[in-house]
């Protein structure tokens, strides 16, 4: 069983840096053979995510990706860590539609992307450290 493909990133509190987690989120799945329409939507969960804590963290984003190419489902793993003031997953309202599409500010659907895109997410939070932690594979969940 060979080893996952492993990559940690630090992006910098500037325009554009989530960008970079994309390319990478990109690189490491076709290396492990990710469908390429897959590996669009785990790069978009992952790009929103880099986008959340650019906004709302403080300093510099961490990016944890491991690509493991070893089973019947290839899969990708991803973290995406800030130092911020913190939320409380539960409390974030769902985006509506509707509601959205007439509203002026049309923000907010980052988290429900990344929900529906990806396998599994586990969000952990509080003051200081927010990590999102997601998982996707190539078939078979």
């Amino acid at each position: 069983m060979a080893e996952p493909v492993r990559l940690r990133l630090v992006l910098p509190q500037v325009a554009r840096a989530e960008l970079i987690a994309g390319d990478a989120v990109e690189d490491l799945g076709q290396r492990v053979g990710f469908p390429r329409d897959t590996l669009a939507e785990v790069k978009l969960a992952v790009v929103e995510a880099c986008l959340n804590a650019l906004e709302y963290g403080a300093g510099d984003v961490v990016v944890e990706l491991a690509a493991h190419p070893d089973s019947a489902y290839p899969w990708i793993e991803a973290a995406v860590v800030d130092h911020g003031p913190g939320f409380d997953p539960g409390e974030q309202p769902r985006p509506v539609l509707e509601t959205k599409l007439h509203a002026r500010r049309k923000r907010g659907w980052g988290l429900e992307l990344i929900r529906r895109l990806m396998d599994e997410v586990e969000i952990t939070s509080r003051p200081g450290l927010t990590r999102i932690h997601m998982i996707r594979r190539t078939g078979g969940a």
